[in-house]
């Protein structure tokens, strides 16, 4: 227990900091609030008020705590959540690797037992592949420096048009024009199926950014002179190269790759290498802007392309780590919030999985009861972030008390004062 309690009381004064550290601009009630948030979440692995109040262990009514920070969620407006973003980037950056890539996916939320929240609409689960209440979201992450873990960089949830949201092309140009602003344009960014629209490849050359698109149009394209469809381009690629890609689940798969070039017409006469993978079943079709300066391009296309699966980690970390389908918040203001800030606990999280040879974080992977073996683990388990949350919870349970009391106000002394002493005690 003693242990738990160091562990625990130094993970405390982490989140602090990191919290007033992206939070610097605020008043000090608001700061108060977003530290409060991201302890709760973190410490009770939850999206409910109720349980991130009761995590906090403050000695005044659960109730009382849960309208606080209800209150508090509401009146966050969506100018405050763009300061608390940027400063969330620049903290966060330092943890970004080099050699990183931006993987950029949308997701779902969806409330199928809540049909009369504000803006709520029908949009596709993911999970299920059926429709259901609820919203949509657009998410970005960075990869860290050591263990490739996917550090959130953008995160926006929004309504379906139809309920007054801007729709799908206009929140990717948001996230595209947000990233823009924070990362250099040699940066890939990696784009799965649904993202090879013309106006999404237009804002990216435009704008000069490299990028890596998944085809999921069968569009016409000009090769070695002459008009073909895409698909039938791609059947006739030699495959010469080979990459032996390791699943998370363990299993091997030994792909072919090949490359060629090609002009598209529909995305304002672009030249673009169309990289084809075989030995997924269907085929991976690919196109990027990627300049052939280096060795094993088309190789290295294909890695990064796979790498998109941590961005899918991610979002499954989020519903099922942090239960953010089961927010009980109703109206979009407070909802958008929530997200935001489970976003920037995530991160605080991935920042942490990131140095794995901490001791803290080897403290925290073994107390968290799922393994024996710490350092087979670390070598077999690409994603961190499940035991990370489950170490930091059992620790948090031990303390007696939250984080209150490095917000409280510091007692006036009366002790008192003689002239040419300082203190009579």
């Amino acid at each position: 227990m003693t242990h738990y309690n160091t562990l625990g009381n130094r993970l405390k004064v982490g989140i602090v900091n990191f919290s007033n550290k992206i939070s610097r601009g605020f008043k000090k009630t608001t700061r108060k609030f977003i530290a409060d948030m991201l302890f709760g979440i973190i410490a009770a692995s939850s999206s409910k008020l109720t349980e991130i109040s009761r995590a906090l262990k403050e000695p005044i009514a659960l109730k009382k705590t849960t309208e606080r920070l209800g209150r508090n969620l509401s009146d966050f407006s969506g100018k405050d959540r763009a300061i608390l973003m940027n400063d969330y980037l620049a903290a966060a950056k330092s943890a970004i690797g080099q050699d990183t890539m931006i993987l950029i996916d949308g997701g779902d939320v969806t409330k199928p037992c809540s049909p009369k929240m504000e803006a709520i609409g029908y949009v596709r689960d993911g999970d299920t592949g059926k429709f259901a209440p609820g919203y949509w979201t657009i998410g970005a992450v960075a990869l860290s420096g050591e263990n490739r873990q996917p550090i959130p960089v953008y995160e926006n949830l929004y309504p379906c048009k139809k309920q007054g949201g801007l729709g799908a092309n206009e929140e990717i140009a948001k996230c595209l024009q947000n990233l823009r602003e924070s990362f250099d344009a040699d940066i890939p960014r990696v784009f799965d199926r649904g993202f090879d629209t013309q106006g999404i490849v237009k804002n990216l050359l435009e704008n000069g950014e490299v990028f890596i698109l998944r085809a999921s149009q069968n569009r016409v394209a000009v090769h070695h002179g002459k008009k073909s469809y895409v698909n039938d381009i791609a059947k006739k690629v030699v495959c010469e190269d080979e990459l032996v890609y390791t699943s998370k689940s363990g299993e091997k798969v030994k792909c072919k790759i090949g490359m060629t070039q090609v002009t598209i017409p529909s995305f304002y006469n672009a030249k673009l290498n169309l990289v084809v993978c075989r030995g997924f079943g269907e085929p991976i079709v690919l196109y990027t802007n990627l300049p052939e300066d280096f060795e094993f391009i088309a190789v290295r296309i294909v890695k990064a392309y796979l790498m998109r699966w941590r961005i899918e980690e991610y979002y499954a970390f989020k519903k099922q780590g942090l239960n953010f389908e089961d927010f009980r918040v109703r109206s979009i203001n407070s909802i958008k919030n929530l997200n935001l800030l489970l976003t920037i606990a995530i991160g605080y999280i991935a920042m942490l999985s990131d140095n794995s040879a901490c001791t803290a974080v080897i403290e925290l992977i073994e107390i968290s009861k799922r393994i024996q073996k710490t350092e087979v683990f670390l070598k077999k388990t690409k994603f961190l972030f499940y035991a990370i949350l489950s170490g930091i919870t059992a620790a948090f349970a031990s303390l007696r008390c939250g984080i209150s009391h490095y917000f409280a106000p510091v007692p006036h002394d009366n002790q008192l004062m003689i002239r040419g002493m300082k203190f009579l005690g």
